[in-house]
């Protein structure tokens, strides 16, 4: 093409007579073509760079409309949560704007009433002022009938401002013509147990009761609904606080008698009655089959007497006097001062607690072995004791999965320990303190604690895990077949198809040691059907 340019220039400058200069200019035509060309091939090579680059562009721009659509799906999705949050809130200001609409209805008559009341009040005292001697005995009996009508109404007013919500209090009922609301509770509760190996206690697994040494006698079985439990539990809102009584009871008594477990009253930050020890810490308690529970943790109900203000958010202090009842070897103990508790709980990161416990006792009791029976020799001892437990979650497999403990150790509070308490109530022999060969009394040093797991598998089944031991220190003058130390372990899965009932299996193994150092093993199974209400 070029060439071709060339020599019809020349030619054209061979016709007008001017052959030098159309030859140049031929050149020079021929060089700026070439110019031409040479630039329309760089701008093609840029608009191919600018294409790949667009390209480019383009493919970044489809990668970042997916992630904002993922974006923006999970942001509706977070939007639709919080318009039904909201629904739900907006449903509950509706409820306590009827409910205030209600009270302040019920104000309005009653202060209606109050002022017709007045009213004829009014004319009574004027037919008094005139001439007492004159009033009639019915206007005397109408009189005392407006007395007890304004009190009527007082007592209405006060009901109708403390009404209380029992959408706070879930399964509650209000009381009509209260101020208060109450929940029935508790469950039916079916326990097979089978002895693989003989203990006295068949129907529990008590570590203590197992024969030392070990005897060939034959092993039992038990069935048994004792641990089936009914509760009343009863809130008011009053005008100085709020107040609860709950009352609690089990037939674990005598030949499946209904038994007393708890029985108190709350108002604020005071409790009187009977419940849990302050010592004790229910929230660090493994869930369990057997109904005996931990050998070696703190597990005592009694009558007390608790105060237990908030210290700030996360801090609990919790101060008791509770019902002292010593337990004694070879005595009688004397309940003449209650045991005293002083606690503090505190919760960690809002994920742990961590709660610890002081327990001072006097610890007084009349000599079984007396010379004078009609005057008993008397001694006393002072005991105390320390206690640390605590629950912490282990999320590594299960957001659920938690970790459980509980360190004991003291002088003289025996009784407080799940596995003496319960022996010694049934044999008569106190794990507090024992009296020695001339009547002198000495306090039992006793160290038990566990460690348990809780693992959760799925939605709806969990297993639980525990070891526990108790030692206790024995005198030189003791038995040979004293109670010396005591191991247990135990593992269950158990499942719930529904939030009401559990279902479940158990396997349980416990060791007792004597003074002597003989030991006696057992194994037990159970299995239980748990059904809430």
């Amino acid at each position: 093409m070029i060439r071709f340019a060339v020599i019809i220039i020349a030619l054209i400058a061979f016709l007008t007579g001017t052959p030098a200069t159309a030859a140049e200019e031929a050149t020079k035509a021929a060089s700026d073509a070439k110019a031409k060309a040479e630039s329309a091939a760089d701008d093609a090579k840029s608009a191919k760079e600018e294409a790949k680059k667009a390209t480019d562009a383009a493919a970044a721009a489809s990668v970042s409309l997916d992630q904002l659509m993922e974006m923006l799906k999970k942001q509706q999705a977070q939007l639709d949560q919080q318009e039904e949050q909201l629904k739900t809130l907006q449903n509950q200001q509706q409820k306590i704007a009827e409910q205030e609409q209600q009270i302040a209805d019920q104000k309005a008559q009653i202060e209606a009433q109050r002022k017709s009341m007045q009213g004829m009040q009014t004319q009574v005292d004027q037919l008094a002022a005139v001439d007492p001697s004159q009033l009639s005995d019915e206007e005397i009996k109408t009189r005392e009938q407006l007395q007890t009508i304004q009190e009527s109404l007082k007592a209405s007013e006060e009901s109708a401002n403390t009404q209380y919500d029992t959408t706070s209090f879930p399964g509650s009922i209000a009381l009509p013509g209260t101020s208060a609301a109450i929940r029935i509770g508790g469950y039916v509760k079916m326990n097979i147990v089978e002895n693989v190996s003989p203990i006295v206690s068949k129907d529990r697994f008590i570590v203590g009761t197992i024969p030392v040494p070990q005897e060939s006698a034959r092993a039992e079985s038990s069935l048994t609904v004792d641990q089936s439990r009914l509760n009343f539990d009863l809130r008011e809102k009053t005008s100085f606080g709020p107040l609860r009584a709950f009352i609690e009871g089990d037939f674990a008594g005598e030949e499946t008698v209904f038994r007393l477990r708890h029985a108190y009253g709350q108002f604020k930050s005071f409790l009187a009655g009977q419940t849990w020890s302050t010592f004790m810490d229910a929230e660090a308690s493994p869930e369990e089959l057997d109904f005996e529970g931990i050998n070696g943790r703190i597990n005592v109900r009694q009558p007390e007497i608790r105060y237990f203000p908030e210290i700030g958010q996360k801090m609990n202090l919790l101060m008791a006097l509770e019902n002292p009842d010593p337990q004694v070897t070879g005595g009688t103990g004397i309940s003449q001062w209650p045991d005293f508790v002083a606690s503090m709980r505190r919760t960690w990161f809002d994920l742990f607690h961590i709660k610890t416990a002081l327990l001072v006792r006097n610890i007084e009791a009349t000599w079984d072995q007396s010379p004078d029976p009609n005057n008993p020799l008397e001694d006393s001892v002072i005991g105390w004791g320390l206690t640390a437990s605590g629950t912490t979650p282990v999320p590594w497999w299960d957001q659920r999965d938690n970790f459980l403990f509980q360190l004991n150790y003291g002088d003289g509070y025996g009784r407080y320990i799940n596995d003496l308490g319960t022996i010694g109530s049934q044999t008569g022999d106190g794990f507090d303190a024992i009296f020695d060969p001339n009547g002198n009394l000495d306090g039992f040093k006793v160290l038990a604690y566990y460690i348990a797991l809780q693992k959760w598998w799925g939605d709806a089944l969990r297993s639980n895990f525990n070891i526990s031991y108790v030692d206790i220190r024995n005198f030189g003058y003791q038995a040979a077949d004293a109670y010396n130390n005591t191991w247990r372990s135990s593992g269950n899965l158990i499942w719930s198809p529904t939030a009401r009932v559990d279902i479940g299996g158990e396997m349980l193994w416990g060791q007792r040691r004597n003074h002597d150092g003989q030991t006696g093993d057992a194994v037990q199974f159970q299995f239980s059907a748990k059904y809430r209400y």
